[in-house]
């Protein structure tokens, strides 16, 4: 949950960022609505990248049990 939210919020700070480089004026509601768009669009990959980042910072990869998986005759 910690690392979805930081993805969610380097999403929302390049949204932002994106809407200054193009010279859209929005105002400030509009802005927030683009961002909220782009928090939408993308809440399956923040999903996916933040199960990534989560399992590589506490799982260590075991060659031994990856070989053993892999010949398991239940797949």
């Amino acid at each position: 949950m910690y690392v979805s939210y930081g993805v969610g919020i380097a999403v929302a700070v390049a949204a932002y960022v994106l809407t200054l480089i193009f010279g859209l004026d929005f105002g400030p509601t509009g802005i927030m609505l683009s961002i909220v768009a782009a928090l939408l669009i993308t809440m399956s990959y923040i999903g996916a990248v933040s199960k990534s980042i989560w399992a590589h910072f506490f799982l260590k990869y075991n060659p031994e049990i990856a070989k053993k998986v892999s010949n398991d005759s239940r797949t």
